[in-house]
């Protein structure tokens, strides 16, 4: 059975984090940065649901600084819908969905995809890949 396959469960890989409420804006100016001129993610190789791009906030799109997270996006041609889970992938559509982190909260993934090297850019080293053990 492929009860391990998170694309079967309409779930999407992230990465959890706390963001201050006062860096949110600038935390969005960064993370659509990631996006490139294209408004592509790094590796359009990774196809499906399961790798859509997402954003969660607290609220969704009614958190209060949601309006300064959509203008960024928009400021690198990117559009911004709700997310309602389970969504398709957002692939050559310059799209992001915003989740309501707390009706779609982060789960960590298996351990192993922790702390390894990404596979786009160099490696992280050995301190950061030995947090795994930590």
């Amino acid at each position: 059975q492929s009860i391990a396959d998170y694309g079967k469960f309409g779930h999407g890989e992230v990465v959890g984090m706390t963001i201050p409420e006062s860096k949110v804006e600038d935390f969005a100016v960064e993370y659509f940065k990631l996006f490139g001129d294209k408004g592509e993610r790094a590796d359009p190789g990774d196809k499906g649901g399961e790798y859509r791009s997402l954003l969660g906030l607290p609220g969704g799109s009614k958190h209060p600084a949601f309006a300064q997270v959509e203008a960024a996006g928009k400021a690198r041609g990117m559009t911004l819908v709700d997310g309602k889970g389970n969504d398709p992938d957002t692939l050559g559509k310059r799209l992001v969905y915003v989740y309501d982190s707390n009706k779609f909260p982060f789960y960590q993934a298996e351990f192993y995809h922790q702390y390894h090297n990404d596979f786009l850019t160099p490696a992280y080293g050995k301190e950061y890949n030995n947090l795994a053990e930590a």
